[in-house]
């Protein structure tokens, strides 16, 4: 039995597993996760005052810049 595969059957075979995987995520669709933006806020803000209360030297901040 010949152990090589050629690259029409690799190209079969990857394209077989794509047409399957699209067709099962189309038969099961994902619960949506409702947003609830007020949460967010509040949970960023919690998490704003929570970091707010540890004095972090200057030195602990990395030593680069993001320019647009």
């Amino acid at each position: 039995m010949n152990d090589k595969i050629t690259r029409r059957r690799l190209a079969a075979a990857a394209l077989g597993s794509a047409a399957a995987l699209h067709a099962a995520s189309r038969q099961a669709p994902a619960p949506a996760i409702p947003l609830d933006l007020n949460a967010a806020k509040e949970q960023g803000r919690k998490y704003s005052e929570t970091l707010a209360k540890f004095d972090l030297p200057m030195s602990t901040e990395p030593a680069f810049q993001f320019k647009a």
